[in-house]
């Protein structure tokens, strides 16, 4: 069993998994680029549990470009699986900002490298999720004009997470592009950057659960442990 794994980590899956999984979602083999995802190499995401889930196996998801050939797909623009644990072949590596930023707009440039730069001053380098992550994994065409910008940042301690996200606040203000994320806690739940720069109480989103904190609270067992330590 591949552990612990986290939402938004990445996967691959084995080929012949892959094409058992879809012989029963004839919805998704029908698309080309599905059909060829497992043998193309490219890795499926860690989502959250739904309540139809079986428990003992991965939830896992991909995402399509705006162009699928199918139209219940391109309304989706994405698909829901899951794996056995033994059906996994490797972990992938986040990919950062850094990695991705030659797979953006060029209007992007400047708020990506500044993005990148706070990463460095508050030790938090962005990781992609959402559309500019797939784009990058599959160099098919995802970004359009309406398109956000998906980041997560790990997060270790409550003063570095208030400047990170009073700096990625205002880099947001100037940007041409929406800005969306999550800070991803020491135990790899995440909360909204947003929510947590304008709220007391915030959204905590687990691979299992929902559930609301104090925004305060969110590192009262790291503090606690390095107490102790």
């Amino acid at each position: 069993m591949i552990e612990p794994l986290r939402r938004h980590d990445l996967l691959c899956i084995d080929p012949a998994s892959w094409e058992q999984a879809l012989r029963v979602r004839p919805d998704l083999s029908a698309d080309p680029m599905i059909a060829s995802w497992a043998d193309n190499g490219w890795p499926v995401i860690v989502r959250r549990f739904l309540p139809t889930d079986s428990a003992n196996q991965i939830p896992v998801a991909i995402s399509l470009p705006p162009m699928s050939p199918l139209p219940r797909l391109r309304a989706k623009r994405g698909a829901t699986l899951q794996f056995a644990a033994d059906q996994i072949t490797s972990r992938v590596p986040a990919v950062s900002l850094r990695d991705g930023i030659i797979h953006a707009p060029g209007s992007w440039a400047g708020a990506l490298q500044t993005l990148i730069e706070i990463g460095e001053c508050y030790d938090s380098e962005p990781a992609l999720f959402g559309s500019l992550l797939w784009q990058t994994l599959t160099g098919a065409s995802y970004l359009t004009d309406r398109s956000d910008l998906d980041l997560t940042w790990q997060v270790t301690r409550y003063s570095q997470t208030v400047g990170l996200g009073r700096a990625i606040a205002a880099c947001a203000d100037r940007s041409p592009m929406r800005i969306d994320g999550e800070f991803v806690l020491p135990d790899g739940a995440a909360v909204n950057w947003r929510e947590f720069n304008n709220a007391p109480e915030v959204m905590v989103k687990t691979l299992h659960r929902l559930e609301c904190r104090a925004a305060q609270s969110l590192f009262a067992d790291t503090a606690a442990r390095t107490v102790s330590a």
